[in-house]
C-alpha cells in the first residue's frame, strides 16, 4: 500500500475514534451507559523482497467498558438498599403515630386512670362519674384511629404491591425484548457487540433489582432472571409475570403470585430484597406485631374492665354490667378465622374464637393444619416461633374445641378435609371493633355489693376486712340484689369459728355444704372461703348416739366404749382436668370406733383433698333431785373422765384458771358447767372448750377427739298416772312427790333439715303460728333419719300454732325412729323444719355412772377432679351421703386480731353502697396490675403498649442505620463502577485532543504524499 493509503486507514481509524469519544461526552448524562473505545489493529504488512511494509491500521471493533463482577455487586446493592429504604419508609409512618403525645395510646389511658381516681374519691359525685365515660369514650376512639391507621397502611401496601408488580412485569417484559434483539444484533454479518442494547438490558436488570432481589444467568447471549426460589421471570426471549392479589393465606393481606404458562404459584414467602422485599418484611416483622400487640392491650383492657365492673354494684345497687362490647361478643367470634384459597370444596367450615385467659394470650397468629393422613389429624402451630401449640385428631362431631395459649377455637361445623389449611387471627381487628356501652354516669359500678360487720358485742380485739370480690358465678349471688344467704361468723373458741347461714338471725343454721369448726390463727390474716371455683365439700353425718348410756359399776371407768362410729372403706378418684383420665387413688380403710380426728389425719394423707374433724356434744333439759333421797346422791359430771362438779378451793389447785367458779351450785345447770370447762387446763390442753346460753351446754373439741360424758347422781322415779295408790294426806299435786332424778338430755348437735316432695306453706310456717294442712294439701316431707334411712311423714289437719305444729312432727318422728330417744323439732322464720335428737342420761341412784362416748365428724374439702365413693352403702359416718357440693362463694374476706369465744361478724348484702369505692378502687389498680403477657412474668398496660413502642422505635432506629449504611455501600458500588466504565469528561476531552492530534497528523501524511506526487508530476 502507498503511503497514502497508510495515511488514509489512520485518518479513518482515528475519525472513528473521535466519533466513539463524542459518543461518550453525549451520554455521560445517560443511566446505564458505558464508557465505549474504539478497539485498533495494524493492517497485515506486504512482503517486498527485503521485509514487510506497513499497510497502516484498521478498526477491530468498538468495545465496551464493562466489569461484570462489578455490575453483579451494584445488582446486589440496589435490591439491598430498596428494601432496607421501603422497610423504612413505612416504619417510620407506625413509629410516629405510635410514640406521638398527640396520637399515641398512652396519654389517653393515663387520662382515664385519672378520672377513675378522681370518681373513687368521691363515688357518689355524678360530675366525675361523667369525666370517667368521657374518657373512657376518648379511649375507645384513640384504640380505634390506631388500629383503623394500621389496618390502612396495610390497605397502602395491597396497592402498593400492585403496583410494583405491574413494573417488575414491564421491566421483564422489556429485558425478554432486548434479549431477543440482542442475539439478533450479535448474530450479524457483522458479529459486533450491540453495545447500547446491553447497556439498556443491564440498566433495565438495575432497575428491577430495585423492586425485587433477581439472579441473572447468561445463555448463549440472552439473561434468564429469576427470582425467589428459582421461579424464571425471564427465560430467554419470553417473561413470565407476578401478581400482587388476597394471598392464599388471608383475603386482607396481599402476596404475590407467580403466573407461567404452566403454573401458579404463591411465592409470597420467598420474595427478598427490593421494594418488595422490604414491603413485605415490614409487614411481617412491624406490622402485624404492632396490630396484634394492640389488639392484645384491647382483650385484655376490655375483658379485665368488664369483669371487674361486673364484680361491682352501681348507684341504683345492681350489679355491673359491661362497661364495654365483650370481645366474645358473637358479632366478633366468627370472623377471626380466615381458610387458605387453597382448600377443598365446599368452603363451609365454620369456627369461633373466644379469649379464655387474656393473660395467656401471646401476639403471634397461628396457623390450623390438616395434613393428613385422612382428614381427622390437625396441628396448630404458633407462627412467630414455628412451636406446634395444640395437636391431636378430630372427633367428627361438632362443636369441637381446641384450646391453647388463652384461647378457645371452636370448630362448629362444615367439611374439614386432609390439607385443609386456616390462619387464625383473634388479635388483628379486637382494637378497631372496640365499642363503649356504658351510657350513664350511675351504672358504673364503683362499689362492692358486700359487706362485714363487726359485732359491737364483740370482747376479743378481732377484726374483719371488707373483703374481695372474685366472681359473681356462684350460688351466693342467685338472687337480685342480695346475697343468699347473708352468714355470720361466730367463733367457738379464740382459735375456731364457724360460718352459718343468716338467713334467720335469730336461729342460724348451718350452711349447705357447712364451714364450721375452721381453725384460726391469732394475729394473722386469715382467709375466709375458697378462691378456687371447682373445689368442693363433703361433710360426714356425725356419730350416732349409742341407745342407752352405758353403766360404770361403782364410779368413773376407763374402760373403752363404742363412740357410733362404724368401720368404712374410702375410694378417691381423681380426673386429669386435661386428658379427662380418671385415676383411682389409695384406697383407705378406718377402724371400728375411730376417732373423727384418726379419720381425718389418715385422709389427709390423699393427693388433693383436706380433712378436718371435730366434735359437739350437746347437754340439756338439765333435771335436779327434787325430793331427798336417803341418802341423797350428789350430781356429778365428768368430762372425758375430768371430773367437774368436785368442790376445789382457789388457794394452791392446778386444776383450774384463775376465775373458775369454785361453789357448786345446788341446780346444776349449763352455765356452771361451761365455765367449769373453759377453766380446766388439761382440757383446754386438748382442745376441748364449751359454751352455754343458760338451757344447754355445747361442748366442743376442737381436733375431732371423741367426748366421753359421764354422769352420777339420783336416779328419776317414774311418773304415776291413774289411780293414785297413795294416801290421801299426801299432798294433792301426786306427781310433784316424785323424786324426777340428777339427768340431762344428750345430742350430737346434727339437725336434719326437711325437704318438702309435696305441698307448699308459702313460708307461713313459724314457731308461733299454725297452718291448716287439710288446705292445699297433702303436704309430704321427707328427711333422712339417724340411721342414715331416709323417711316420709305427711302433716295434716289444722293446728292452731306453733307447738302443735311441732309436736305433731315430733310425734310422727318418733315412730321413725330404730332406737330409744326423742326428737325436737325447730322451725325458721322462713318456714324451714329441722329436727334433733336426743337420748337421757340420768343417774343410777347408787355410785355407778351412765357413760356415752361421742364421735365427731369429719369435713372433707377436694380439689376439682377429686370425687369419693364409701362402703358400705349404709351404717357408717359417710354412707348415703349428698353429692360433694361447691364451697365457692366468689368472694373472700379476711379475719385478724384476737377474737374471743362468742364474737361474731356479719356478712351482707351492701344495701346502701352510694359511697363505697372499693370496686373503683381495684378498677383504678387494673393500671398497674400485671395482666399481660404472664408467660414472661406479665406486664402492665403501659409497660405492654411501652414495649411495643419501643420495638417498634428500635426496628426504626436500625431500619434508619441500615438504611443509611447500604445507601452509603451503593453509593461506593455506584462510584467504583463509574470509575470503570462511566464517562469521565476530562479523560474524553483529553482523549479528543489526542484522537485529534493523530488525525491532524495522518492528513499531515496525506498531505506530504500529495506534495510528492505532485513532485513526481512536475519531474514527468
Amino acid at each position: 500500500m502507498s503511503l497514502l493509503g497508510t495515511a488514509v486507514t489512520g485518518l479513518m481509524a482515528q475519525q472513528e475514534a473521535l466519533k466513539t469519544t463524542g459518543q461518550n461526552i453525549s451520554n455521560a448524562g445517560t443511566p446505564g451507559y458505558s464508557r465505549q473505545e474504539v478497539v485498533m489493529e495494524s493492517s497485515n504488512a506486504l512482503f517486498r523482497g527485503f521485509g514487510y511494509i506497513g499497510q497502516g491500521v484498521e478498526v477491530t471493533t468498538v468495545r465496551r467498558v464493562h466489569d461484570q463482577f462489578l455490575t453483579n455487586q451494584l445488582r446486589t446493592d440496589t435490591s439491598s438498599f430498596h428494601d432496607l429504604q421501603a422497610y423504612r419508609e413505612n416504619i417510620e409512618q407506625v413509629d410516629r403515630i405510635m410514640a406521638d403525645s398527640k396520637t399515641g395510646l398512652q396519654p389517653q389511658m393515663d387520662r382515664y386512670f385519672a378520672a377513675l381516681q378522681g370518681a373513687a374519691d368521691n363515688p357518689s359525685y355524678i360530675p366525675s362519674r361523667d369525666v370517667v365515660l368521657g374518657e373512657a369514650q376518648g379511649l375507645t376512639d384513640r384504640f380505634e384511629t390506631l388500629s383503623r391507621y394500621m389496618h390502612a397502611q396495610n390497605e397502602t401496601l395491597n396497592g402498593q404491591m400492585q403496583v410494583v408488580t405491574s413494573q417488575v412485569n414491564a421491566i421483564s417484559s422489556g429485558i425478554a425484548g432486548l434479549n431477543e434483539e440482542i442475539v439478533s444484533a450479535s448474530g450479524s454479518a457483522s458479529s459486533a457487540p450491540p453495545n447500547d442494547l446491553l447497556d439498556k438490558r443491564d440498566e433495565l436488570v438495575r432497575q428491577l433489582s430495585e423492586l425485587v432481589t433477581v439472579d441473572v444467568i447468561e445463555v448463549d447471549g440472552t439473561y434468564n432472571i429469576s427470582i425467589g426460589t428459582g421461579q424464571a421471570l425471564v427465560l430467554g426471549y419470553s417473561a413470565n409475570t407476578l401478581e400482587a392479589s388476597a394471598s392464599l393465606q388471608d383475603p386482607n393481606r396481599y402476596g404475590i403470585r407467580y403466573q407461567s404458562s404452566v403454573e401458579s404459584l404463591d411465592i409470597t414467602d420467598s420474595i427478598k430484597g427490593g421494594q418488595l422485599g422490604g414491603m413485605l418484611d415490614f409487614r411481617a416483622q412491624a406490622l402485624d406485631k404492632a396490630i396484634n400487640s394492640l389488639g392484645r392491650i384491647a382483650v385484655v383492657f376490655v375483658q379485665e374492665t368488664n369483669a371487674q365492673q361486673k364484680l361491682g354494684i352501681d348507684l341504683e345497687g345492681a350489679f355491673g354490667t359491661d362497661f364495654f362490647r365483650d370481645m366474645n361478643d358473637p358479632s366478633k367470634t366468627g370472623e377471626r378465622v380466615y381458610a387458605y384459597s387453597s382448600n377443598s370444596l365446599p368452603n363451609d367450615r365454620l369456627f369461633n374464637v373466644t379469649f379464655t385467659d387474656t393473660g395467656e394470650l401471646s401476639t403471634s397468629e397461628y396457623e390450623l393444619r390438616l395434613p393428613g393422613p385422612g382428614s381427622a389429624r390437625y396441628q396448630v402451630t404458633r407462627k412467630d416461633d414455628g412451636q406446634i401449640v395444640q395437636e391431636g385428631a378430630l372427633s367428627g362431631g361438632f362443636p369441637q374445641t381446641l384450646s391453647f395459649d388463652g384461647l378457645d377455637v371452636v370448630l362448629e361445623g362444615g367439611t374439614f378435609q386432609q390439607g385443609d389449611t386456616f390462619t387464625i387471627a383473634p388479635l388483628r381487628f379486637a382494637a378497631r371493633t372496640m365499642e363503649t356501652l356504658l351510657k350513664q354516669p350511675s351504672e358504673i359500678a364503683l362499689g362492692f355489693p358486700i359487706k362485714a360487720e363487726t359485732s359491737l358485742s364483740n370482747l376479743g380485739s378481732g377484726y374483719i376486712n371488707q373483703g374481695t370480690m372474685l366472681s359473681r358465678d356462684s350460688a351466693a349471688f342467685a338472687e337480685d340484689s342480695q346475697l343468699s344467704p347473708p352468714m355470720i361468723v361466730k367463733f367457738l373458741s379464740p382459735t375456731r369459728y364457724s360460718i352459718l347461714d343468716n338467713t334467720d338471725p335469730g336461729n342460724p343454721v348451718s350452711l349447705v355444704p357447712p364451714q364450721e369448726n375452721i381453725e384460726f390463727i391469732p394475729g394473722s390474716a386469715n382467709t375466709i372461703f375458697t378462691s378456687d371455683p371447682d373445689e368442693t365439700a363433703l361433710s360426714s353425718w356425725r356419730a350416732r348416739l349409742p341407745a342407752t348410756p352405758a353403766i360404770g359399776m361403782a364410779g368413773p371407768s376407763v374402760d373403752p366404749l363404742s363412740n357410733g362410729i362404724n368401720p368404712e372403706r374410702f375410694n378417691f378418684f381423681l380426673t386429669d382436668p386435661i386428658t379427662g383420665k380418671e385415676t383411682q387413688l389409695p384406697t383407705l380403710s378406718t377402724l371400728i370406733s375411730a376417732s373423727a380426728n384418726e379419720i381425718a389425719t389418715q385422709v389427709n394423707r390423699v393427693e388433693g383433698v383436706t380433712a378436718r374433724s371435730y366434735t359437739e356434744v350437746q347437754l340439756t333439759d338439765f333435771s335436779n333431785s327434787g325430793t331427798p333421797y336417803n341418802p341423797d346422791m350428789p350430781f356429778e359430771v365428768w368430762v372425758d373422765g375430768y371430773d367437774l362438779t368436785s368442790f376445789i378451793g382457789s388457794a394452791n389447785q392446778n386444776t383450774y384458771m384463775d376465775g373458775f367458779p369454785e361453789e357448786i351450785p345446788d341446780a346444776m345447770n349449763a352455765n356452771f358447767l361451761a365455765d367449769r370447762i373453759n377453766s380446766h387446763f388439761d382440757l383446754a390442753a386438748l382442745g376441748v372448750h364449751a359454751k352455754s346460753d343458760g338451757d344447754t351446754l355445747t361442748i366442743m373439741d376442737d381436733n375431732g377427739n371423741d367426748i366421753l360424758i359421764e354422769i352420777r347422781g339420783d336416779k328419776p322415779q317414774g311418773v304415776i298416772t291413774g289411780a293414785s295408790p297413795l294416801p290421801a294426806s299426801l299432798p294433792a299435786n301426786i306427781n310433784g312427790a316424785i323424786d324426777p332424778g340428777d339427768s340431762f338430755m344428750v345430742s350430737n348437735g346434727e339437725r336434719w333439715q326437711f325437704d318438702a316432695l309435696s305441698g307448699d306453706t308459702l313460708g307461713l310456717l313459724s314457731n308461733e303460728t299454725g297452718y291448716n294442712f287439710d288446705l292445699n294439701g297433702p303436704y309430704v316431707y321427707q328427711m333422712y333419719l339417724p340411721d342414715g334411712r331416709k323417711g316420709t311423714i305427711e302433716l295434716t289437719g289444722n293446728l292452731l300454732d306453733g307447738d302443735a305444729v311441732k309436736a305433731e312432727i315430733e310425734t310422727k318422728l318418733n315412730k321413725l325412729l330404730d332406737s330409744t330417744g326423742q326428737t325436737k323439732v325447730f322451725i325458721s322464720e322462713t318456714g324451714y323444719i329441722d329436727y334433733q335428737v336426743y337420748n337421757q342420761m340420768a343417774g343410777q341412784g347408787n355410785q355407778n355412772t351412765s357413760r356415752m362416748n361421742i364421735g365427731g365428724q369429719v369435713d372433707l374439702v377436694m380439689q376439682d377432679g377429686v370425687r369419693l365413693t364409701t362402703d358400705p352403702m349404709a351404717g357408717s359416718i359417710f354412707s348415703d351421703l349428698p353429692d360433694a357440693l361447691p364451697t365457692y362463694m366468689g368472694f373472700q374476706f379476711e379475719l385478724g386480731g384476737r377474737p374471743e369465744s362468742g364474737d361474731e361478724f356479719i356478712i351482707s348484702w351492701n344495701s346502701d353502697g352510694v359511697s363505697d369505692n372499693r370496686n373503683a378502687l381495684l378498677l383504678v389498680g387494673l393500671e398497674t396490675k400485671e395482666t399481660i403477657n404472664n408467660a414472661d412474668g406479665g406486664l402492665t398496660f403501659t409497660e405492654s403498649y411501652s414495649q411495643t413502642v419501643a420495638k417498634i422505635a428500635t426496628l426504626t432506629s436500625q431500619a434508619q442505620i441500615r438504611s443509611d449504611s447500604s445507601r452509603a455501600v451503593l453509593e461506593g458500588s455506584q462510584a467504583e463502577i463509574n470509575s470503570v466504565q462511566g464517562v469521565n469528561l476530562d479523560e474524553e476531552a483529553a482523549r479528543l485532543i489526542e484522537f485529534q492530534a493523530a488525525y491532524n497528523a495522518n492528513a499531515k501524511v496525506i498531505a506530504i504524499a500529495q506534495e510528492l506526487f505532485d513532485s513526481l508530476l512536475a519531474a514527468v
